[in-house]
């Protein structure tokens, strides 16, 4: 079958601020369509660059639509001070700092026009911005979505170490969405999400359904076909034939394509589709080969022009 035939097949669409203390979450142990896309807590780490207004907005705006708390996090770094300071006087410095970032932190989210009498928000502050401070205060939190703002890998230190955006995401259990600089639209209307082919890819899929049910996105979830020779019609129509018995949904839509760089395909398939979201998952078996490998992650993170949803499948 040619690239034209495949790529001109139909898609089928199946269908039919006060701080406060956190609520317990429950013990019992949830089916996995009771917790789909479930958002009570975000965290929205800032440095107060304009990328991180957007990521602001955005996680208000998801805030707004989950009736989720939001933790905006900034961090401050430690004061010049006097190696014979007493620890009782660096104590009160720090904790002074502490303070006076945390009120900073409030008025920089009012003046972005958080609605801070309609939305639940937190304020924090913490020394360090590291990709492990931010995850742990998540965990903390308890949060179930992180929200931040990306500035690409250009300099040499980020080639080698990779970005606090990326670590972040590498190292997260918890969904994060990140947001590239050049991104100036919030809303989100197309998401897409490539796929394997496997009995996982419902509920991988089916959470990513969870969040556009919410936001009133549609999914296209992506199946890229590298080696065209091993698939034909009957298996395009097995695949859907299952999608059809897992998931009902009118919000989704299944593209099969040929493209042998996944990376690429990615690319064209979101400029010509009007995609302004990427859904994509990490973990760490049987894909990494493939279309799920982290590079392929990474580079969507780092260089596409499009938000970005990671989520560790491993951890729903």
């Amino acid at each position: 079958m040619t690239e034209d035939q495949l790529n001109s097949m139909p898609h089928t669409t199946t269908g039919t601020g006060k701080r406060e203390s956190i609520r317990p979450r429950t013990t019992r142990k949830e089916s996995f369509k009771e917790r789909l896309f479930k958002v009570e807590r975000i965290v929205v780490p800032t440095d107060y660059s304009g990328n991180a207004d957007k990521a602001l907005l955005m996680a208000a705006g998801i805030a707004r639509q989950f009736d989720a708390q939001l933790l905006v996090v900034h961090a401050f770094h430690m004061p010049f001070t006097d190696e014979h300071m007493p620890p009782d006087m660096l104590k009160n410095l720090l904790e002074a700092q502490r303070l006076q970032a945390e009120t900073e932190i409030k008025h920089y989210a009012e003046k972005h026009g958080v609605d801070l009498e309609h939305i639940r928000v937190e304020f924090r502050a913490i020394m360090g911005f590291a990709s492990e401070a931010i995850i742990d205060l998540a965990h903390k939190y308890q949060a179930d979505l992180i929200v931040l703002g990306t500035q690409g890998a250009n300099s040499l230190e980020d080639r080698l170490f990779g970005t606090v955006t990326w670590n972040i995401i590498k190292q997260s259990d918890i969904p994060v969405i990140a947001l590239p600089d050049v991104q100036e639209q919030i809303a989100v209307k197309n998401i897409m999400i490539p796929f394997e082919g496997t009995e996982q890819d419902y509920e991988i899929i089916s959470y990513l359904l969870g969040f556009a049910e919410k936001v009133g996105a549609s999914v296209h979830a992506v199946h890229f076909m590298q080696d065209t020779n091993t698939y034909n019609k009957s298996l395009i129509e097995k695949l859907q034939t299952g999608f059809r018995r897992q998931i009902e949904s009118e919000r989704l839509q299944l593209h099969f394509l040929a493209e042998k760089n996944v990376t690429e395909g990615i690319k064209k398939f979101a400029a010509r589709n009007d995609i302004d979201m990427i859904g994509m998952v990490t973990h760490n078996h049987g894909l990494f080969s493939t279309i799920f490998h982290m590079s392929v992650t990474r580079n969507i993170a780092l260089y596409s022009q499009i938000p970005l949803l990671a989520y560790n499948c491993d951890k729903l």
